[in-house]
């Protein structure tokens, strides 16, 4: 991708988290706890560490790994959710994790300067994910960890493309979904051995899926993608198992919600 669309989708990327700061903020300080400890076990955090969470948003993994590295810097380039991420790091009484303005195609911070790098739930939103992947390597010392958890998308080109549509359409930040030929890639190319990985569903309805967006039933965008899931039923051909709500839950006069499935990868590497 050229720099001016590179420069574009960091513009969308950074309006869309400044918009839904505190819907999304809130979704992931409260329900991804489980995954960031996950992550952590999976790098093998402790006591003597320094990390960073990249793209870390209002915190997600940040505040976990503080409870269990030396210290941790949260890094976004929005700052209206970097923002909550400080503030919740002094509601629980981190103060051993500090937010950094940054970018995470361009980490302001030495070769072999850490030993842990994460990020989650990011990928999907850079135009150059491999670029990521190197700058979390060159940042972490030797045997230095590397942790991604991120959305998993089957080989299936055509399954690729209505799961990219549909993500696209709920948010205009979406860059693209990896594989998991993709992640092999990205990682051995960045000079880090995989040491673990886990596929893991992520249950949860198609209302609240677009909630976090910033979207409500009556917005084009949630009618659009409602439509295109509610297609791809039949064969699962999204790659979402989707399937309706049943009838005896909903309430009289109202739509059906969608019960959804986002699948996801959990990484852990070492740097060679």
């Amino acid at each position: 991708m050229c720099a001016a669309n590179d420069n574009e989708l960091k513009a969308t990327v950074r309006e869309r988290f400044t918009r839904t700061a505190d819907v999304f903020g809130d979704y992931a300080v409260a329900h991804r706890t489980t995954e960031a400890e996950h992550l952590a076990r999976l790098v093998c955090a402790g006591p003597t560490d320094r990390a960073v969470d990249l793209a870390c948003g209002p915190g997600t993994l940040a505040l976990r790994f503080a409870r269990h590295v030396k210290w941790v810097f949260g890094l976004d380039f929005t700052p209206a959710i970097l923002a909550l991420a400080r503030t919740n790091a002094i509601k629980q009484g981190l103060a051993n994790l500090f937010c950094v303005l940054g970018d995470a195609q361009a980490l302001p911070f030495g070769d072999a300067s850490l030993d842990i790098a994460v990020t989650s739930f990011s990928l999907h939103h850079i135009s150059d994910p491999a670029k990521v992947l190197r700058e979390m390597s060159r940042v972490v010392g030797p045997r230095g960890r590397v942790g991604v958890l991120d959305i998993l998308v089957p080989e299936d080109p055509k399954i690729r493309e209505l799961n990219h549509r549909i993500e696209k359409i709920r948010d205009e930040s979406h860059a693209r979904s990896l594989a998991r030929s993709d992640y092999d890639q990205i990682f051995a190319a960045a000079g880090l051995r995989i040491t673990a990985a886990e596929v893991r569903g992520h249950p949860r309805t198609f209302d609240h899926w677009m909630h976090v967006a910033g979207w409500k039933r009556t917005d084009r965008e949630y009618i659009e993608a409602r439509q295109l899931m509610e297609s791809s039923m039949a064969d699962d051909g999204a790659d979402f198992h989707p399937r309706f709500e049943p009838a005896d839950v909903v309430q009289p006069g109202e739509e059906p919600d969608i019960y959804m499935v986002n699948t996801g990868i959990y990484i852990a590497a070492e740097k060679l």
